[in-house]
């Protein structure tokens, strides 16, 4: 069963995971970071979160692999998935990996909540 509040968040660009997981706690949810693809998955293998949000470009792996993983173990937890290096299939990929979201780097906070929140308060799992 998720955790019904935490958000695992997995990006290698440090201050960005940081920025995002504090936005979020002053929203009133969870957070916990990974800076790399291994302790994501392994963060999400012991903690369950609610919502997976992950950098596509990660130095020893990739989002689309994250979101795959996700989608096989819990096909109910939504993972999101962001870039800095939009291309146009980049959101039809994120989307056949199994992403249910898909940011564009540089995002406004409150597009950042917006989809987080749109899974938690409104189940859009």
């Amino acid at each position: 069963m998720p955790n019904t509040r935490t958000i695992l968040i997995v990006d290698d660009e440090v201050d960005l995971a940081d920025t995002c997981a504090r936005l979020l706690k002053r929203e009133g949810l969870e957070c916990v970071v990974a800076y790399n693809m291994e302790d994501g998955l392994s963060l999400f293998d012991s903690m369950k979160p609610t919502v997976v949000i992950s950098d596509i470009t990660l130095p020893s792996g990739d989002g689309f692999e994250i979101a795959r993983y996700v989608r096989q173990r819990s096909p109910g937890t939504p993972v999101i998935l962001m870039t800095a290096y939009h291309s146009a299939n980049s959101a039809d990929e994120a989307r056949q990996a199994g992403a249910a979201g898909y940011l564009r780097k540089p995002f406004a906070n409150a597009e950042l909540v917006a989809a987080v929140r749109s899974f938690i308060d409104g189940g859009g799992s």
